[in-house]
């Protein structure tokens, strides 16, 4: 939901990676099955497509992770891939990825607060995850998505609307662009906006292609903590560039992230900066996909 421009969207110590609480034994799908073929595509719902990536050695009585890929305003999932390489990095670390395409005009996400009288979004991907869980063996208790500024919106509403669907969410450079959710069940999230972007400021502004007026990125993250019961978060600097408010000590037991990526503009972290004179700089000092993968190992 932002302008079709949206291909663009010497590191410090890291900190510990976060301590995973024991996990229960993974609801396994129907799609788990010795007998199961793994298809080659999801099936069209309401005539859109929804590529699928599976891991290599894929078997059908393994439980995979599943991710769902959101492609910015404009970019069909090929060229989102192309630019982000996500669908790829999670399917190395044995994710089944759902890469879909959003609605015309555009192809572009109907979320919350968005233009009026387009397609129910968080329907389709329901439908999709339910597809998916069908024929492929998707472990339900790790379902995650991740998107870029108008599929970030997209990633951020659906932990909003169908929050009992999904472990954690990561956002990119939009997830300011739908409405708050107060009073929704709280989800793992993982929150990355670059201080000087163009598109989607973060300290929110209109935005023809995405009205409502662009929220204040801080106030996505603290309506995102306070669902969860978080309090004060612990700032830490990651990279020269990248400081990160981590609450990770939250009544419900979830953890809510925010990276501020200073100076960067509207691109996906350590991605090729094909247009960073137009969008604003690309933050090298980490990758968004690492980044992103990490946080969803961990969630809680």
């Amino acid at each position: 939901m932002v302008v079709g421009i949206t291909l663009l969207g010497g590191a410090c110590s890291a900190p510990p990676p976060l301590q995973r609480p024991p996990s229960a034994a993974p609801r396994p799908a129907p799609g788990c099955s010795a007998t199961a073929t793994p298809p080659t595509e999801l099936r069209p719902i309401a005539g859109r497509r929804a590529n699928l990536t599976v891991p290599a050695g894929y078997t059908p009585t393994r439980n995979y992770p599943l991710l769902v890929s959101l492609h910015p305003f404009t970019l069909p999932p090929e060229i989102w891939e192309a630019y982000s390489s996500l669908a790829a990095a999670a399917a190395a670390r044995g994710y089944v990825v759902v890469t879909p395409l959003g609605s015309d005009p555009g192809p572009r996400w109907s979320v919350p607060g968005g233009l009026p009288g387009g397609p129910d979004d968080v329907a389709f991907i329901d439908a999709l995850l339910n597809d998916a869980a069908n024929r492929l063996c998707i472990d339900r208790d790790r379902v995650f998505a991740a998107g870029f500024s108008a599929g970030a919106a997209m990633a951020q509403a659906l932990g909003c609307e169908i929050p009992d669907r999904f472990r954690a969410t990561a956002s990119s450079g939009g997830a300011n662009l739908t409405d708050l959710c107060p009073d929704s069940d709280p989800v793992s999230s993982l929150t990355l906006h670059g201080t000087l972007d163009p598109i989607a400021p973060p300290a929110g502004s209109f935005v023809i292609f995405a009205p409502p007026l662009g929220l204040r990125i801080e106030d996505v993250v603290t309506t995102n903590a306070a669902r969860a019961g978080c309090t004060m978060p612990a700032t830490r600097r990651l990279t020269p560039t990248v400081e990160s408010d981590l609450y990770d000590k939250c009544e419900s037991g979830k953890v809510i992230e925010y990276r501020r990526m200073v100076g960067a503009g509207h691109t996906w972290a350590g991605s090729p900066g094909l247009l960073d004179g137009i969008l604003g700089g690309t933050d090298q000092s980490f990758r968004a996909n690492d980044a992103i993968l990490d946080f969803f190992r961990s969630a809680p």
